[in-house]
């Protein structure tokens, strides 16, 4: 197993911690071995205690949803959009904070996200969900759990920055903004269509890396 997701017992309840067994690992090997820890665990829900299942609860769908370039091209496969302009324009929010960039999926006027079934309370688009969805449960974590998920998010939005600056520029909120081309060089990410092509050693900061990698998890 490349990648292995655990339970750890914490005072507020039974959470998740992550170890790495293989240097080849991917992102795409963190999620799956998330979606196996979660189906196999029984871990707090601490927005809802004692649930078995996150459905019919929008408690995390009014929170920010950073997008990376990967979520896009998955998003945008499933929508059938042509370009990452069509795919900004109706479905994320552009924010431009002097040298700041953040693109983050569109929450309409009730603050939660554009792809929010308000009947059902599920998402409209689950199969093709970001990151930050698929990796986010309302359950306690290690701290290098965390850290591995906010990496991951970051340089992940930083390509999509760059991606931006190339082809699109479309500004939702801007703030004396001073972006400039040569602040994103390219990221782990850059080229990459699916999060089984980032390899999870490529993008960690060394320490963080060290951290996790075990150098052979078992099952």
């Amino acid at each position: 197993m490349k990648v292995k997701v655990s339970s750890v017992f914490f005072s507020n309840g039974l959470g998740l911690a992550v170890e790495v067994g293989a240097e080849e690992a991917t992102v795409e090997d963190f999620i799956v071995a998330l979606d196996s820890a979660w189906r196999h665990y029984p871990f707090t829900r601490v927005r809802r205690p004692g649930a078995k299942d996150c459905l019919g609860c929008d408690a995390c769908c009014g929170e920010r949803a950073p997008l990376t370039s990967v979520d896009c091209l998955v998003l945008m496969r499933y929508l059938k959009l042509p370009t990452l302009d069509a795919f900004l324009s109706r479905y994320a929010t552009v924010e431009v904070r002097g040298p700041v960039v953040d693109i983050t999926l569109r929450r309409l006027r009730d603050g939660r996200c554009v792809f929010l079934d308000r009947e059902r309370l599920v998402c409209k688009v689950y199969a093709a969900r970001p990151f930050v969805c698929r990796t986010f449960f309302c359950c306690p974590a290690t701290p290098q759990f965390w850290e591995v998920r906010e990496a991951i998010l970051n340089r992940g939005e930083d390509e999509l920055v760059r991606w931006w600056l190339t082809s699109s520029r479309r500004v939702d909120r801007s703030w004396k903004p001073k972006v400039r081309e040569e602040d994103w060089p390219p990221t782990p990410f850059a080229g990459k269509k699916s999060y089984g092509e980032v390899r999870l050693k490529e993008l960690l900061p060394p320490k963080l890396w060290h951290s996790i990698f075990k150098g052979g998890v078992r099952r």
